[in-house]
């Protein structure tokens, strides 16, 4: 929680990042005085940067948004103990499935709680676990040898970590099971592609001038070197690099995998017109309204009473942006029920429901997009 509503309310409502650093031996990198960022990473051997998302119902685009641009590896679902799941918890173990992220069960407030409540919150957690859509196999993580048995079949199964906060039980297991996941996305296998890199949030500081902070997807850039930031107006804003952070500490590069902050030499009136979902880029590219997708509409998403047809009004999540977009056509594959219809209910007359599947081209609403190797690699799905 970062915001003072948040701390009053006990409710996450932003997304917040947290770093953990481990040395060499597994064990949690501690800092005298204030656990800054840049003091965990210059001590720490691994690090591992944790994503804080929203639980309330209230704030789920918010949720929704995290995961998908936050480059996700795992999702840890916390649950409470002492209280059988909530709907919104359902909801997120379906999500973070469909969008193909393993997930990790955290018992919180284990301390105190009744072994019969634990015991029947355990069995509501398989019977979620087990049901269609998701069908993961529940494994408990008891001790340091069970980490190695689940580290590597985590598409397969969820493990469940009981935790006190109190007492601290848990907790240690807990940190060198995190510590011990393998890395799910190969970005260094990008490195030797142009640059691209992901604007998820501006600043304008004093003195300084324009910062972003996001992902670098592909490439590598050094300090001084020239780039193009947009689209603005179906074009690219011509700049140079003139700093590069990671974790508040400064590099002279930024490679593919790095999630970093760079400040860019732009005029008053270019200062203006930067915002997030914009991207970075070596060279310039075209940009494009439209996209075209193959959709499994979820079951038991929110929209079980909703039809989606034909100019149809959404937002569109792809990565780090978020934009609405209007169904410009829908071919209809796969009926609610599991039926082929491939060549039938085209355009005005296809109706999608939950359990179907479409092919749709949506067109952006706002403002046009890049559509270079960048939007390629979105709409592929290769993240």
């Amino acid at each position: 929680m970062i915001h003072q509503h948040e701390i009053k309310s006990g409710r996450t409502s932003t997304i917040a990042s947290h770093l953990l650093g481990f040395d060499d031996s597994l064990n949690p990198v501690t800092t005298v005085g204030t656990k800054t960022d840049a003091a965990v990473a210059a001590k720490a051997h691994t690090l591992v940067t944790l994503v804080d998302l929203a639980g309330h119902d209230k704030y789920l685009k918010t949720t929704v948004h995290g995961m998908s641009s936050g480059m996700i590896d795992y999702a840890l679902v916390l649950v409470n103990s002492r209280q059988p799941p909530t709907h919104m918890t359902r909801h997120h173990i379906g999500l973070a499935v469909a969008c193909n992220i393993p997930i990790v069960i955290v018992l919180t407030k284990t301390d105190g709680c009744p072994d019969r409540v634990m015991k029947s919150t355990k069995d509501e957690i398989k019977k979620i676990l087990h049901s269609p859509g998701i069908k993961k196999k529940p494994y408990q993580i008891k001790k340091e040898f069970d980490i190695t048995i689940v580290r590597d079949k985590l598409h397969a199964i969820a493990p469940i970590l009981p935790v006190s906060c109190v007492t601290g039980q848990g907790l240690d297991l807990l940190n060198t099971f995190v510590c011990s996941l393998p890395k799910r996305r190969r970005h260094q296998q990008k490195v030797g592609r142009a640059f691209e890199y992901l604007v998820q949030d501006v600043f304008h500081l004093t003195g300084v001038g324009t910062v972003v902070s996001g992902f670098v997807n592909a490439g590598r850039v050094m300090v001084g070197h020239k780039v193009f930031i947009g689209p603005v107006n179906g074009s690219f804003i011509a700049t140079h690099v003139k700093s590069a952070h990671i974790a508040r500490t400064q590099v002279n590069s930024v490679v593919s995998g790095n999630s970093a902050c760079l400040a860019f030499a732009l005029s008053k009136d270019e200062r203006k017109m930067i915002r997030t979902g914009m991207v970075v880029l070596e060279h310039p590219a075209e940009t494009s309204s439209f996209f075209e997708a193959d959709m499994l509409i979820l079951k038991g998403s929110g929209v079980d009473g909703t039809t989606i047809r034909k100019n149809y009004v959404t937002m569109v999540h792809i990565l780090h942006m978020k934009q609405c977009a209007r169904v410009e056509n829908v071919e209809l594959l796969e009926d609610a029920k599991g039926y082929s219809t491939r060549g039938d209910g085209f355009g005005e007359s296809a109706i999608i429901r939950p359990g179907s599947r479409a092919k749709m081209i949506f067109r952006f609403m706002m403002r046009k997009v890049s559509s270079s190797e960048y939007f390629c690699i979105l709409s592929r799905g290769d993240r």
